[in-house]
């Protein structure tokens, strides 16, 4: 069985006059955004829900970051074109 080496790029984005360091993790195919956030980290996603519609998640979910969750998101998808 191979194990996967996972791949990473990094680029900074900005978020309320703030820059954050974000890492794009591949690995088996899965790409998840990991976002610096001081000394705490918050990982992002891309999902498919009902119908094929994408969406912008947290790895856990969590209802309370939903709406920066979406504006990281939208971000990251600038950033990482």
């Amino acid at each position: 069985m191979n194990s996967a080496i996972p791949t990473t790029k990094t680029s900074l984005i900005e978020y309320r006059e703030n820059r954050y360091t974000c890492n794009q993790i591949e690995c088996n195919g899965t790409i998840l955004y990991q976002i610096v956030f001081n000394k705490s980290y918050l990982y992002l996603t891309r999902a498919a829900g009902a119908g094929g519609q994408f969406f912008w998640t947290s790895i856990p979910q969590d209802p309370k970051l939903a709406h920066l969750v979406i504006e990281l998101g939208k971000k990251i998808e600038h950033q990482f074109k």
